[in-house]
């Protein structure tokens, strides 16, 4: 099954800034507020809707990994100046 292509023009802004058209926006789920990330492949930029709770979890889970081998009592502080001296 091929994916549908959307294409369109826009001008850059004086800021920096891009309006991203209607149907791109409704197509996608992007609202305002929407938190999106950027990536440059080669002169290409790429803007993805990014899933939030997803990438939550992801942090979530780093933390339950750390603070699962991170000494009882010992805050980041202490252990930042223990890894100094």
């Amino acid at each position: 099954m091929k994916k549908e292509v959307m294409e369109s023009i826009s001008r850059l802004g004086p800021k920096g800034q891009i309006v991203l058209k209607k149907e791109f926006r409704k197509a996608t789920g992007i609202m305002p507020g929407t938190v999106v990330k950027e990536r440059l492949e080669g002169n290409r930029i790429v803007i993805e809707k990014l899933d939030v709770e997803r990438e939550l979890a992801k942090v979530e889970k780093i933390a339950s990994m750390v603070s699962k081998k991170w000494p009882k009592g010992l805050s980041a502080v202490q252990a930042i100046r223990e890894e100094r001296r």
